[in-house]
Order: C-alpha cells, then structure tokens, then sequence
C-alpha cells in the first residue's frame, strides 16, 4: 500500500444553490443532503428545476460520489454530515444542490473503489473529527475532505476488492428491484379496486358517485386513537418512525441513546397499530407496525388503530396513496414547525368498500408481503456481510485470494 490523500486521487465539485422559486413538479430533479439514504438517492423525494441548460458543471453521472458537507453529529446517522452516497443510474442527469460536493476518481477506473472507501469507517471518523458547528449542526469544508489521508492498495487489490463487494450490492439492488415490483403489483391492484371501481365482480352501478353497498367516510370515523402507557416496565424495544415510511428501532436511527431510561411514559404501539410524531408526519415519518410484534415509541407520538369495518391490510395501502401524504402536508398546523393532530384525520376522506372486499384483498396481499419480507430479511443478511467485509479490505486484513464471492 501507499499513502494518498483525496485531493491527488479525485476531483471536487461543489453544489449549486438553486432558488426555490425556480422549482417545479416535473423536470430535471435537484439532489439535495435531505434527499440522500443510507446508500444511494431518494428519487421521489427530490424537487424539480425546468431549464437546466446552464448548470452543466453539477450534472451527476451513474457512480458518482456525493458527500454531504452538512448536516447533524453523529448521534443521528440519518442525516449526519459527511454522509456518503453513490448515484444510481436513475438519477443520472440529476443536478447537485449545495451543502454537498460531488467527488470523481481521476482514474475513471477506481470511481467504484473511491466509494467503498469512503463509506469505510475510517473516513467517517475523520469527518466527525474536523467537523465545525452547533450542538444541533455540522458542517465540513471542502479542503478538509481534500485532505484526508488514507493507505492506497495496489491495482489489482483494488479491483479484486470492487469485485467483491459490487457482487454482495448488486443481489441487494436486485432483491430491491424485485420487491418494489411485488410492491408495484399489489398496489396496482388496490388502485384498480378500491380508487378505480374495477373490483371483481363490480356491476359498475354507482350512487353518489361511489358503488352500492360502499360508504363515504372519513379516517377520523374508521380509526381509534391508542393512549397505552408502558407502566409494567416491559422491555420492548424503542421504536422510531423514519421519513420512508417504516418503524426502526432506535439505535438504528440514532448512534447513541436518545430516550429516557425509564419508558414506564412511553406508549406501546402493537402490530397492525399506526404510529406516527405530529411534528414529522409532514416528511413521512408515519407507518403501521408490520416487522415488530409489539414496541415502544415516545410520550409525543399519536398512535391510533383500525375500527373493526376497514382491515389493516386496507389501510396500509391506503396509506401508500399519494393522495394521503398530500392530505398530512395540507392539514398539518403551524409555521416553522407543523404538527398534524389526531382530529386532522376528519379531513381525509375515505370510501369504505364492503368488508368481504377487503378480505379478498387481503387474501391476495399477504402472501406478496410475505415474499417482500423474505426480501428484506436476507438484504439485512446481505448488508451484515458487506459492511463485516468493507473495513477488512480496505486494511488489507482479508486477503482477496480468500474473499470471493
């Protein structure tokens, strides 16, 4: 190996900051930090700029690196500066918004290697080393990633090292293609159901705009808010609700703990139980509880579950409506900070379709869920070994002539 550091290994370019009122809702979308994941780009969260023409210099390409140059401590790794993500070809031709930099290999042949090694634990410490800012925000320079320094293995190690961490990525991305489809599937068929009218069996005989036997209705009326306190001491675990929709558990949000050591004021939430905090539910933080039997999340969140005429597999792709997330961004209350009440829910209307229906439609969901969390489990697996694999590497610990895949 031989000592470099970033500045002689790889070209910088800073984001751009584009001006809100330039935004639209379709054409060529701006990457900004909120809009990066653990491992690559939220694409449906993005905004949209309409003439692009003049800002060539922040296009992104497949397999290129950002970092973000802002953002929290380490305490919360959703959204920690100097986050590292990689393009995917879905979001080429995106342009780079600012609070982040755009990183290319000068050999175009390592830009796969420069993204396994900065996702490496050791850059992550550097960052949090020379990072500036407030107890609530970080920020790193430009000349500070420059300046990192690190051990370069020789070519073919290199090469040997992309080839077998892209293999473990690429059964991931795959797996994720695959449920996304199943995803798509069962979506599709809700859609056709219960917002098209294209039901089996439907006579296509409408009143009030809605077929016979189904009910004009409203959230608030079909669901029951859940005030359950931990005041047994159980054990279960801390929960959160992250943007993209789904209960974590805690230390996986946040890399130190951030609730109380006594939870006897949490409230429990349950399976099939919607959670949600009032003050994120505006970005999406709001989900129902399908990977957990039972948990527990903060004193400030809502929890609430269904009434016995909808199922909870009816709600929870009515949920993945886009007309709901747009509902909780227009009734949620407040200037700097929003918060969406229970009560708001009165003005989500809802058309509640006969309760054999819905059973059908369970029928057909729940193995494709079943398939999607057979999915999830083993890209956990995958990530686990990836991860195990990734510092081991690039220390040269692990022989490549032993690490095939």
């Amino acid at each position: 190996m031989s000592s470099s550091t970033l500045d002689s290994f790889c070209n910088f370019q800073k984001g751009f900051a584009f001006k809100s009122s330039d935004y639209v809702d379709k054409g060529t979308k701006i990457v900004r930090v909120s809009d990066l994941n653990a491992y690559d780009i939220t694409l449906n969260s993005c905004i949209s700029i309409s003439d692009a023409s003049s800002y060539e210099t922040y296009r992104l390409k497949e397999d290129d690196v950002i970092i973000a140059t802002v953002g929290s401590w380490e305490t919360n790794p959703m959204s920690v500066v100097g986050k590292v993500v990689r393009v995917q070809s879905e979001a080429s031709n995106s342009l780079l918004n600012q609070n982040a930099v755009r990183v290319r290999a000068k050999d175009t042949s390592d830009q796969k290697f420069l993204f396994y090694l900065l996702k490496n634990r050791t850059f992550k410490e550097y960052i949090i080393s020379t990072a500036r800012g407030s107890a609530s925000q970080a920020s790193i320079t430009q000349e500070s990633i420059k300046n990192f320094n690190f051990n370069l293995p020789d070519k073919p190690y290199r090469e040997k090292t992309v080839e077998i961490l892209t293999a473990l990525d690429r059964k991931i991305a795959a797996n994720n293609k695959r449920q996304m489809i199943l995803e798509f599937i069962v979506l599709s068929i809700y859609k056709s159901w219960f917002n098209d009218f294209n039901y089996p069996n439907a006579t296509g005989e409408l009143e009030n705009g809605i077929p016979k036997g189904w009910e004009r209705s409203n959230v608030f009326e079909r669901v029951i808010e859940v005030k359950e306190k931990n005041i047994d001491h159980n054990d279960y675990p801390v929960l959160s609700v992250v943007k993209e929709g789904e209960f974590k558990p805690s230390e996986d949000v946040f890399t130190k703990q951030v609730y109380s050591k006594s939870t006897s004021n949490y409230k429990i939430v349950k399976r099939n139980q919607v959670g949600y905090n009032p003050a994120r539910a505006n970005i999406g933080s709001i989900a129902m509880l399908m990977d957990f039997e039972v948990g527990l999340v903060s004193p400030i969140y809502i929890v609430f579950e269904m009434k016995s005429s909808i199922t909870p597999t009816f709600f929870y792709y009515y949920m993945k409506q886009p007309i709901f997330l747009e509902n909780i961004k227009h009734h949620a209350i407040g200037t700097t900070r929003q918060n969406l009440s229970f009560e708001a829910f009165k003005m989500f209307e809802m058309i509640v379709p006969p309760k054999p229906l819905q059973e059908r439609f369970e029928e057909i969901a729940k193995p494709i869920e079943q398939k999607i969390a057979k999915l999830k489990e083993e890209n956990s697996l995958l990530s686990e070994i990836r991860d195990a694999l990734l510092p081991k590497l690039m220390s040269g610990e692990l022989p490549v002539e032993v690490g095939n895949v």
